[in-house]
């Protein structure tokens, strides 16, 4: 290249928006997430929602395709300057007002994957949305809750929201306002089927409630969650965040179906292999089941998924202040507490049983013994909430003997009730070699009655047969001719 072929040159000035407004006009539905509604007017305009942006509202998506969810005010003005829509109209389509805290408006939030590390990818952009919504509108659009990183229940015709298509079953995912090419919200980007429909599931009073209660939390930055005080929204992420990792980390997945079958029991659910746990409707379940009474049913969750205790809960939740951790320590400190003595310490012990009922009973029927069959079943009846009376005599045996069953229970476990109860030798040391020897020395008199009248005669004291037997399975003298072998090792077959 030559000397003289150079020449100076100056950058171009970023292209204006337009100063006019737009040929068309596109009327906010109620409800409507402002990046459903530049998206619907892209499309009206035959133009990308990239290109909007850029060539109509001066910001290029390409840096933030969520810049919608908390606009600037210039945006807001320029916006309602080209469309004609007032700035509180479409400020009320994003989020601006809204509280934030810990990625809560990450896709599929109090779902499995967020626990999983899955809310580092900026590019998951599920969604889930109510088919019939979507069948009564007249022209199809993205409601702003179902933006959030949590919805899991159309509020509207109470049921659970729906993250695949009905056809194809691929992942529903909403487009940034990136989008290079003009899009349709409302169809299956993959099989290109309407997801407009009729058929969807009935969610329970208790997740419609609990997402409710969130929703105006994240609104006014103060929730009263049930069974807690008013918390501002960062207090309620972190404490949902403590909730549910201990849920899904490091739990196998048995000690999570047994969970699950009692939140499905407690909340009257019915069969619930229809219910995507890993969802964000599972995690309403999950929380609406814990927050309903916090200081029992937290106790019961961790002994149910042998899950950690709460130190050790709160040092799973990454980025947690040390302030954070001691206000959290505050709220679940009734539910860690300690179990209570005394005559009514069973009533917690059986609440917290890692199985339900049913898992009791299908134990009971697979035990070979009578007396731990008994002791199970009765375990049982009383976890589903029969009376101690009633649960005695369906199996046999008096009201104080299935107290007794159950205060053993409470205190050394569910297998140390199950056992037949063993009483400790009265005998010292010396009592008992003097009684080995005298076992020892006569083979007549080999025979656990004998053995319980000489220690009656010589230290007054009544042996147990089980005692008397236990001395004679040491001290006995095998019979003459025969090689007395207490342990032999199994024959081997020869190859």
């Amino acid at each position: 290249m030559l000397q003289s072929d150079l020449f100076a040159v100056t950058a171009l000035p970023p292209a204006p928006a337009m100063t006019c407004l737009l040929p068309l006009r596109v009327v906010p539905q109620n409800g409507e997430a402002l990046a459903s509604w530049i998206t619907r007017l892209s499309a009206a305009l035959r133009l990308s929602p990239l290109a909007l942006g850029r060539i109509a509202f001066g910001v290029d998506a390409t840096a933030d395709p969520d810049w919608w969810r908390r606009p600037s005010t210039e945006a807001l003005a320029l916006i309602a300057e080209k469309t004609g829509v007032s700035t509180r109209d479409l400020a009320a389509m994003t989020f601006r007002d809204w509280a934030i805290a810990r990625h809560d408006e990450a896709a599929q939030r109090i779902g499995s994957k967020y626990h999983f590390g899955s809310h580092r990818s900026r590019r998951d952009r599920r969604i889930g949305i109510c088919p019939r919504c979507l069948a009564e509108d007249r022209s199809g659009y993205l409601r702003l809750l179902w933006m959030n990183g949590w919805a899991g229940v159309c509020a509207e015709h109470r049921i659970v929201l729906t993250g695949h298509c009905p056809s194809c079953r691929c992942v529903l995912r909403v487009p940034g306002l990136n989008t290079r090419q003009p899009v349709d919200l409302t169809i299956c980007r993959k099989c290109g089927l309407k997801l407009a429909g009729t058929i969807g599931v009935l969610a329970p009073p208790s997740a419609l409630c609990l997402q409710a209660i969130l929703v105006a939390g994240k609104q006014l930055n103060r929730t009263r969650l049930p069974g807690c005080s008013t918390l501002d929204w960062p207090t309620t992420m972190a404490l949902i965040d403590v909730l549910l990792s201990m849920v899904w980390i490091d739990i196998p997945r048995k000690y999570r179906e047994r969970l699950f079958v009692r939140i499905a029991k407690d909340l009257d659910l019915g069969e619930q292999n229809n219910i995507v746990w890993s969802s964000n409707y599972g995690g309403l379940l999950i929380l609406a089941w814990l927050l309903e009474d916090l200081a029992k049913r937290l106790s019961a969750a961790i002994a149910i998924l042998h899950a950690p205790r709460l130190d050790r809960l709160l040092a799973r939740v990454p980025d947690l202040s040390a302030e954070m951790s001691d206000r959290l320590r505050v709220i679940l400190a009734p539910a860690i507490a300690s179990s209570p003595k005394g005559r009514r310490s069973w009533c917690n012990w059986i609440e917290t049983l890692p199985e339900p009922g049913i898992d009791l009973r299908e134990r009971a029927l697979r035990e070979r013994y009578k007396l731990r069959r008994q002791r199970l079943f009765a375990f049982a009846a009383v976890h589903d909430g029969a009376v101690v009376e009633a649960a005695a005599e369906s199996v046999g045996v008096t009201a104080r003997t299935l107290y007794r069953w159950l205060l053993k229970g409470a205190e050394h476990g569910l297998e140390a009730a199950l056992e037949r109860p063993r009483r400790q030798s009265q005998l010292t040391g010396a009592q008992a070699e003097a009684l080995g020897r005298w076992i020892a020395a006569d083979r007549a008199h080999q025979h656990r009655h004998v053995v319980i009248a000489e220690a009656m005669a010589q230290f007054g004291i009544a042996l147990s047969p089980d005692h008397a037997s236990a001395l004679l399975r040491v001290h006995r003298r095998a019979k003459p001719g025969r090689r007395h072998r207490r342990w032999k090792p199994k024959p081997r077959k020869l190859t």
